[in-house]
């Protein structure tokens, strides 16, 4: 599986570190709550992204470029664009990964904890942070910024950091996985996807494409 798949599948800036993560917030609940409304206005986005992977060093991976949608409850597009060509599609149900240069496909059962990937956070159950997550926040300047730490100790990432205009608009993703990598993913010309067909997120596999089924 490739580092772009791995990391939408569990979508580091100074505050990931345990002590400054300590002072954002003495009391967690009020954090929680303020980014479950953040969160749960999050529906039917389409957006643009660029995911920036470093190592543990901070010297540059990979750069990768696409297009998300998102709409409730846990449905997703992720689309990564050449050269490193790949689709991720959740209909809340199954959630497949198409790798058009393997010429093959994985099709799973989606995972609907907002532990088990970031990218739930933004298209499942909002007021269910506070149960998966340690969440802290603060403002910086016109920013809203909120870290959060898994509670389950499988979780595939350390800490994940989103971080909110003004607008209330979720504009960077920052996530520290468990071998020290860090990617920063930076959302831009978001929009209200209008007129969604009924199968937007269903998958078709294209003929001769190998299929997988993971448990």
């Amino acid at each position: 599986m490739k580092n772009f798949s791995k990391l939408v599948l569990i979508f580091c800036s100074i505050l990931f570190c345990k002590g400054a993560v300590a002072d954002l917030s003495i009391n967690n609940l009020p954090d929680a709550q303020r980014l479950a409304g953040y969160l749960s206005s999050i529906n039917n986005l389409e957006a643009n992204f660029v995911q920036h992977t470093h190592d543990g060093n901070n010297d540059l991976l990979q750069t990768q470029k696409g297009k998300m949608f998102l709409t409730r409850p846990n449905k997703f597009k992720w689309i990564s664009e050449a050269p490193y060509e790949q689709v991720l599609v959740s209909n809340g149900e199954t959630l497949w990964q198409y790798d058009p240069d393997l010429e093959q496909v994985t099709v799973q059962k989606l995972d609907g904890r907002l532990s088990s990937t970031p990218v739930l956070l933004l298209s499942g159950d909002a007021s269910m942070v506070a149960e998966e997550y340690e969440v802290y926040g603060e403002k910086i300047q016109d920013e809203h910024h909120f870290v959060l730490i898994p509670k389950r100790n499988d979780a595939l990432f350390d800490r994940l950091r989103l971080e909110f205009n003004s607008a209330k608009n979720l504009i960077r993703m920052v996530i520290k996985d468990e071998v020290g990598q860090k990617t920063v993913i930076t959302l831009s010309k978001q929009k209200t996807i209008t007129n969604i067909n009924e199968n937007f997120y269903d998958f078709i596999i294209p003929d001769g494409i190998d299929v997988i089924k993971s448990q």
